[in-house]
């Protein structure tokens, strides 16, 4: 019995996997804001291409173990909501006078993702009962947002700016949040196949190549200085080493530090660039 405890506590908690990603993320945003002398070595960029990943994986497994899924729903929302107020804020009153902006917010998708696995569950429940009805309900769900942004997109330059920026605060749109569809469908694969770690890490790295083979330039070149977003796929061994422990505690760091860090990021280079 105690050899199996042991066994079980092998590998990475969804802590440590956190802390990972939140140390690479750091790395990722320092070439991101900091890089405005172009000193900081390409690596940053290429280490952080694992980071989206690794929190896509782990708000799959807080979704899925959570009590109560509607209020982790909530949680994202509210937190994409006041860093979305907090960009505007700091562009409007910091902005960097070479035009970059603060458009980073990765709680859009993370809580884009959440919705779609609800939909997921609510289509496997649709399945299982044989309901029509709740099936195309259901595939009405997963398409509609992605037309809605669509439509948005083709009009953008008719709609008033206004009230687009109001739209695009309060309800995040698939092709408009960070990563888009494609972080979205990562985030639907690992949950579908969460119940079999083999299956799960091998569709994730079939997309990681997918990626890579869509961005029709394989010179090593571009795919080291370029296009190297397939680079993610190295987040696939720490997610085949999570041992579905929870870890220590700590639920609003990554709350708190993911905003912090760009805030602080965005002011020094706001002062140096003005100095």
């Amino acid at each position: 019995m105690e050899e199996k405890k042991l066994e079980a506590k092998k590998g990475l908690t969804g802590f440590q996997i956190k802390l990972i990603a939140m140390i690479l993320m750091v790395f990722d945003h320092i070439h991101a804001y900091l890089n405005y002398n172009k000193n900081i070595p390409i690596q940053f960029k290429w280490v952080g291409r694992i980071v989206a990943p690794l929190f896509i994986f782990m708000t799959v497994e807080g979704y899925y173990h959570t009590r109560n899924k509607k209020k982790y729903m909530i949680r994202l929302y509210i937190a994409q909501l006041i860093m979305s107020i907090g960009n505007n804020f700091l562009d409007k009153f910091f902005p960097r006078p070479d035009g970059v902006m603060l458009i980073s917010s990765m709680f859009k998708t993370l809580f884009l993702i959440v919705v779609y696995l609800s939909i997921v569950d609510f289509l496997r429940d649709a399945f299982k009962d044989k309901n029509i009805s709740k099936v195309l309900l259901g595939i009405g769900f997963l398409t509609i947002p992605i037309l809605l942004s669509f439509v948005i997109m083709i009009n953008i330059s008719n709609l008033p700016i206004l009230f687009i920026r109001i739209f695009m605060l309060l309800v995040p749109m698939p092709l408009f949040v960070e990563g888009g569809i494609v972080f979205i469908a990562i985030g639907i694969v690992l949950y579908l196949f969460r119940d079999n770690k083999t299956k799960q890490v091998i569709s994730y790295i079939i997309m990681s190549i997918v990626i890579m083979l869509s961005s029709g330039n394989f010179s090593v070149q571009s795919l080291l200085y370029t296009n190297f977003q397939w680079m993610m796929i190295f987040a696939a061994p720490l997610m085949y080493l999570y041992n579905g422990e929870k870890g220590r505690g700590m639920k609003y760091l990554f709350y708190i530090f993911y905003p912090a860090h760009i805030y602080l990021f965005h002011m020094i280079s706001y002062y140096m660039l003005t100095r």
